[in-house]
């Protein structure tokens, strides 16, 4: 029965007949051929009925809902969850897998070298003649094909499955494509004409890329990512399977990460300016906003800017400049000498010697003295008259004050032809520090003293540094 009718109809049938039996009310109508027959097509039904055993192994022919989800295996790793998630150990995908989004939890690891280009999975390789195959590209969904063009040098690498993860690659021109085949007829390369001397033939299943392109030079670039050495490498002008790198040309265009031991970078190496084990940024053009340099400590390095003349009404800083973005230490030209800020902030302080918020970088170490004589220098002999010689400092076109030579020694000393007499009146000034001396024609002229007679005074300063400085002052009689 249940071969013949639906599930429905059987139920209906059996249904029928058992009610028959219940509402029987003839004296010895319900024999027992007749509950007999009736319990043997029950059991015709369940013997044929579609309900999935689970005792032994079972196909169900239509679509079966699991309301409350599902859990597969007597480990209870595989669970289909109501909400429409799966979890499981593990995921073997031999063909495609497409994902409308795909989220990855906590870290993605890339091993080996990741490209950026065309790339083709090889499905069948046919020999076809002597270096050159024909290969059939898997397609990943109905409509896909191969996006490799003629000319296009096509780079494999298989891994040897070995306990040193070896591998080795194999190097291919394409010379003819199939597009609706989804197939490329390629030559393969010389030894001699491939990195390490020694190519491979293509084999199934493996992963191909584009290179480069042997003539048309908008496919000879190639932009990919080394875990093995460390870097992003962007190649140009790829034309072959051996990059090219010499006085001739080069195919690195640009590198972010451990330097690669190159034309452009190999004197940097060996002079020790760089480091094969500290990453950097190479390009051949670089476009930046705003670019902030760090010294080997990590800390900020300020970009000089000159600012002009000293404005007593500008701020001036040694620091971040939120406007420039940028560190900035500004300078500015005053008095002849060419200053520094020497702290975040500062204005209307005026850069002059002992301000600490201003380092002189030029005209610091031009300093001068000038005498004045407040009576004249010259004097008529046997009259007597008195002098005073004022010493005034300059740095550049700068006057220095007198706090501003704090710490500063001042020397007097007198030079003329009476030597004792010198001697004798520097050292009754030796305690003497002023910058200004009273001269007295009765004590402070030699003891010979005639017409036509010189005496020179000369001050000397000694700023703390060590440096000093002294000037000549002759009064003539």
């Amino acid at each position: 029965m249940a071969d013949t009718l639906t599930p429905t109809e059987a139920i209906q049938q059996l249904r029928t007949l058992f009610e028959g039996i219940r509402d029987e009310r003839h004296t010895y109508a319900n024999t027992a051929t007749r509950i007999g027959n009736a319990f043997l097509a029950l059991l015709s039904y369940i013997a044929g009925a579609p309900f999935l055993r689970k005792d032994t192994a079972d196909t169900a022919a239509g679509l079966l809902t699991l309301l409350m989800g599902c859990v597969i295996g007597e480990s209870k790793q595989i669970r289909l969850n109501p909400d429409g998630s799966i979890v499981c150990g593990s995921i073997r995908v031999d063909g495609s897998a497409i994902f409308n989004e795909l989220v990855f939890n906590h870290q993605n690891v890339l091993e080996g070298d990741t490209y950026f280009t065309d790339k083709g999975i090889i499905e069948k390789v046919e020999h076809t003649d002597i270096g050159q195959y024909t290969l059939t590209f898997r397609k990943e969904y109905d409509a896909d094909h191969h996006t490799f063009h003629v000319n296009d040098i096509l780079l494999g690498k298989v891994n040897r499955l070995d306990t040193g993860k070896t591998y080795y690659s194999f190097w291919l021109r394409v010379d003819r494509v199939d597009t609706e085949a989804n197939t490329a007829v390629c030559s393969l390369y010389g030894d001699s004409d491939v990195p390490g001397g020694k190519n491979y033939a293509p084999v199934p299943t493996a992963r191909v890329i584009r290179w480069g392109n042997t003539v048309d030079t908008s496919r000879q670039s190639v932009w990919f990512v080394s875990s093995n050495d460390g870097r992003w490498l962007f190649l140009q002008g790829v034309d072959k399977p051996i990059v090219e790198d010499s006085e001739h040309g080069s195919n690195y265009a640009a590198f972010v990460g451990l330097p690669p031991d190159i034309q452009a970078v190999h004197d940097l190496l060996q002079k020790g300016v760089i480091s094969k084990e500290q990453p950097c940024l190479y390009a051949k053009t670089i476009l930046a906003e705003n670019i902030i340099q760090l010294d080997y400590l990590g800390k900020p390095m300020y970009q000089a800017r000159d600012c002009g003349q000293w404005n007593a009404s500008r701020k001036y800083i040694k620091g971040w400049d939120d406007t420039a973005k940028g560190y900035y230490k500004d300078r500015v030209w005053w008095k002849g000498c060419y200053w520094e800020c020497a702290v975040d902030a500062c204005s209307g302080s005026e850069p002059r010697y002992g301000n600490t918020n201003w380092t002189c970088l030029l005209g610091g170490s031009n300093m001068s003295i000038s005498i004045n004589s407040t009576a004249g220098n010259f004097f008529r002999a046997g009259t007597d008259w008195t002098t005073t010689l004022v010493a005034t400092v300059w740095n550049a076109e700068m006057q220095l004050k007198a706090e501003e030579l704090t710490g500063c020694t001042v020397t007097w000393l007198r030079e003329s032809d009476d030597a004792d007499g010198d001697a004798a009146w520097n050292a009754q000034h030796e305690r003497f520090h002023e910058l200004s001396l009273n001269v007295d024609s009765k004590v402070d002229l030699p003891s010979v003293w005639e017409a036509g007679s010189q005496v020179g005074y000369k001050v000397v300063v000694v700023f703390p540094d060590g440096s000093n400085y002294d000037q000549d002052y002759t009064i003539v009689i």
